[in-house]
């Protein structure tokens, strides 16, 4: 299967192995591409495993609802023990099509990167609705009405 992350290699030598835990994120973009794998599969025990204790909630559950779409990473930056990942994951919500857009911030603790906190930033993706016989924006090649509508 090829990895939700879109980086285009197999899920299993991409984010598969880190959620496995066979493999720990070598820096705080392959952690990032693994924790959006982690949402699209509903994942929340990683998510909550690669949370940094300072910040982690006590509970997470996630929105079934949601179908995730793809992911673009727009920067990253990495200065020492922290780094950071400028990110907009498409989604599916309610029928619309809509973007989460963050900066996100890690920490790496005895060398193990953690997602620390996020900025919302204006995502470049407007929210919308396709119409009922377009083609679903999900990439089914079904008419949206017939997938994700």
């Amino acid at each position: 299967m090829d990895c939700p992350c879109r980086s285009g290699r197999q899920y299993a030598d991409c984010c598969g192995r880190f959620i496995a835990q066979s493999a720990v994120a070598e820096n705080a973009l392959a952690l990032m591409r693994s924790r959006y794998c982690a949402h699209v599969l509903g994942d929340a025990d990683y998510l909550r495993a690669t949370w940094h204790e300072d910040w982690r909630p006590a509970v997470l559950s996630l929105d079934d609802g949601i179908r995730w779409l793809g992911l673009e990473i727009i920067e990253t930056m990495e200065q020492g023990d922290q780094a950071w990942v400028e990110f907009e994951a498409r989604l599916i919500a309610g029928g619309f099509v809509d973007a989460l857009r963050e900066r996100s911030r890690f920490l790496r603790v005895a060398g193990r990167w953690f997602y620390a906190d996020g900025e919302a930033r204006e995502p470049g993706t407007r929210r919308f609705r396709p119409g009922r016989n377009e083609a679903c924006p999900c990439g089914s090649g079904r008419k949206f009405k017939r997938c994700c509508g």
